[in-house]
């Protein structure tokens, strides 16, 4: 993101809040339909988060909640579990990194 738009500035830091915030509330949706059983709910926040992610340059994270959107299509609950698991990791590396900007 920062190359698309030329450097840190008010964008930038805005565009990076909205992520964080979109991120964090998709990740708790998306614990909320593990816990629920509901993989197909699941799913849509992952795929959600995922473009979400890549469009903000994080690809760790976004290559989680794809491997998690994946599982979910294909009912592996156990991948959902671990992957959603890691993702609270991820999100705060990025949160550190996107505080250092």
């Amino acid at each position: 993101m920062l190359r698309n738009f030329g450097g840190p500035g008010p964008t930038v830091t805005m565009l990076y809040v909205l992520f964080l915030e979109n991120a964090d509330e998709l990740s708790r949706v998306l614990k909320e339909r593990l816990a629920l059983g509901d993989l197909d709910g699941v799913r849509l926040a992952a795929h959600s988060a995922a473009g979400a992610a890549r469009t903000a340059g994080a690809g760790r994270v976004a290559d989680l909640f794809g491997s998690v959107e994946d599982a979910a299509l294909r009912g592996d609950a156990a991948v959902v579990r671990r992957d959603t698991g890691a993702l609270d990791h991820a999100l705060a590396d990025v949160k550190i990194l996107i505080a250092r900007i």
